[in-house]
């Protein structure tokens, strides 16, 4: 079986082929089909169904309406995802979840090691250097914030595919994830205010890093097995 790092390199490499017209409609497939909340191997391999599709299209010379049978695009990838989400349990989705939470571990236990760190090392140089990370009410927030603010641009991404690009929208869209992330800041700020500067406990960043990579693996391994 091949793996799912091998498709989604291999899909990349074949949409380059497409017509200019046809690259922007699979990229909009391409970008709605991930954020939808599928298993990944399902989503690569429809994908490659799709751009097969796409390719026999073009040198057939016909539309891709034509080849799906509808100008639709947006109803019949929703009409996809129902059917594989129709045959998922909570099971199915964990491995997943695993693998995400272990790529979130990493980075932001990574990220705050870093700014925690950041003045002892300036001053005193990297001897003085702790091992260990922090564990305050600013991290524990930046873990519960990361997902649902996750899960909200992905919704907006989704909302935006499959509408003719102009200006206006580009615009639009710079403005609003501009917004989004200035909230987040603010949030952040208020919260590192009330909260103060006390710590919960400390863990040293090796094992938390080895954590989140266990992690990772466990569930990239249970996803190709799938």
């Amino acid at each position: 079986m091949i793996k799912t790092s091998a498709l989604i390199k291999q899909l990349n490499n074949s949409a380059k082929t497409l017509s200019l017209e046809n690259k922007k409609t699979f990229h909009d497939i391409t970008i709605y089909m991930r954020m939808s909340n599928i298993k990944t191997r399902d989503t690569e391999e429809f994908l490659q169904q799709m751009l097969d599709g796409f390719l026999n299209a073009e040198q057939q010379g016909v539309g891709i309406e034509t080849m799906l049978g509808t100008s639709d695009l947006k109803q019949y990838c929703d009409e996809i995802i129902i059917t594989y989400k129709s045959s998922y349990n909570y099971m199915s989705l964990c491995s997943e979840y695993i693998m995400d939470g272990g790529i979130l571990i990493v980075v932001l236990s990574t990220l705050n090691y870093i700014t925690q760190n950041f003045s002892m090392f300036i001053s005193h140089g990297v001897n003085n250097l702790s091992f260990y990370l922090n564990f305050n009410p600013e991290l524990i927030f930046q873990f519960l914030i990361a997902v649902p603010f996750a899960i909200a641009f992905m919704h907006y991404v989704k909302k935006d595919c499959f509408k003719k690009p102009s200006k206006l929208s580009n615009v639009k869209q710079f403005f609003i994830v501009w917004i989004l992330g200035i909230l987040l800041i603010c949030m952040m700020v208020v919260f590192v205010l009330l909260a103060g500067k006390s710590i919960l406990f400390k863990l040293n960043i090796i094992i938390v890093i080895f954590v989140g990579v266990f992690l990772y693996f466990v569930g990239h391994y249970l996803v190709e097995k799938q």
